[in-house]
């Protein structure tokens, strides 16, 4: 990588250590492409490594902090999605499931954008799935989203430990994007939690 790239990355990091999201977002869609291919080669399943890539973007902007420490930005990532990829896999021997059965994937569910969706129905069916949470899931939700606050200030608000925040953050929107997944809508991790803002 040429040292103008570098800078330029450390630049992006340091945005998205303090909190910027729309520097995450060009961090996620820069690396998407490679992670996703490394992903389902590793799974042999387009549907779990979809998840395994949000699920890992997802903790990897719940430590941000953490990024300032890293001086390979791309083997940090790889190893976030190495890390998921063997809890999948593990999970699915556990539970006696042959992998390749998580292969077939209907193409045209990748094709939903942005521009295709009626963003009235998500913001609907975000709102009934965060209605659903247990109270004190709902509560850590919407103080995150709606009222911006950070992971330790809703730590402190709560009386709570961060890792129990970050932990019902993960799961929050685990459950909001299996509600979107039912309705048929596919979306790419950033897009949904980051440019759609539950009022």
């Amino acid at each position: 990588m040429a040292l103008g790239r570098i800078e330029d990355e450390r630049k992006l990091i340091e945005k998205i250590v303090g909190g910027d999201e729309q520097a995450f977002s060009v961090l996620f869609f820069k690396y998407l492409p490679v992670l996703q291919i490394f992903a389902t080669k590793f799974t042999k399943s387009d549907d779990a490594a979809e998840e395994i890539i949000q699920d890992s973007f997802l903790r990897v902007w719940l430590n941000r902090d953490k990024l300032a420490e890293v001086d390979n930005v791309r083997a940090y990532l790889y190893k976030y999605v190495s890390n998921e990829c063997l809890s999948y896999l593990r999970k699915k021997l556990k539970e006696d499931r042959v992998i390749d059965a998580f292969t077939a994937k209907q193409q045209n569910s990748h094709n939903n954008t942005i521009e295709t969706i009626n963003l009235n129905e998500v913001t609907k069916i975000i709102a009934i799935a965060v209605d659903k949470l247990p109270d004190q899931r709902k509560n850590i939700y919407q103080l995150s989203r709606r009222d911006g606050k950070t992971i330790p200030e809703i730590a402190e608000i709560l009386n709570i430990s961060p890792n129990t925040v970050k932990n019902a953050l993960v799961i929050a929107l685990k459950s909001i994007r299996i509600q979107l997944d039912q309705h048929g809508i596919v979306f790419f991790f950033p897009i949904v939690f980051f440019f759609l803002k539950i009022k």
